[in-house]
């Protein structure tokens, strides 16, 4: 629990750590996603409804537990496939210039509990957002809500997060 990583076969696929931490997902099946939609940088209607697309990759989506009862109650595990059992969440933040965002401060968050067709995620904003600047990001997690947990820090990552204008 030092830093460091404990490799588990001699081809550098496998690691684990001396924490509690759960099942860990060999280096080739590590979690990617991408947003598909909005695209960087597109312009969106005011309060306009729109859909958020996410594709996935390495996640074996539709484990969610109940939040308010299971919130970081059990390890991350593995399927029988070596991809985390998991699902994904989405989260929009308002931007003023360059000033950090307030991480307590979202102005559209959801949790994808439903299984991936073809990869692919989605959730629509059903009201749309005011004029403004703002980001979106994916965030993968486990099971019950924690961040996926990766074999290597040396890697692509797992989320993502464009810019748009309302």
């Amino acid at each position: 629990a030092n830093g460091t990583q404990i490799k588990t076969d001699k081809d550098d696929r496998g690691f684990c750590s001396s924490l509690i931490q759960g099942q860990i997902p060999s280096n080739l099946n590590m979690v990617s996603s991408l947003i598909i939609s909005p695209t960087d940088g597109e312009k969106i209607k005011e309060k306009k409804p729109f859909v958020i697309k996410v594709k996935v990759k390495n996640l074996n989506t539709g484990f969610f537990s109940d939040p308010n009862a299971e919130y970081y109650t059990a390890q991350q595990q593995l399927g029988k496939n070596g991809f985390i059992n998991g699902h994904c969440h989405v989260t929009v933040q308002r931007l003023d210039g360059d000033e950090i965002p307030d991480p307590t401060k979202f102005v559209f968050f959801k949790g994808l509990e439903d299984k991936a067709k073809n990869n692919e995620l989605s959730v629509k904003v059903d009201h749309g957002l005011p004029s403004g600047f703002y980001r979106l990001c994916t965030m993968a997690s486990a099971l019950t809500h924690q961040p996926v947990i990766m074999p290597v820090a040396q890697r692509g990552s797992q989320d993502d997060c464009i810019r748009f204008k309302v």
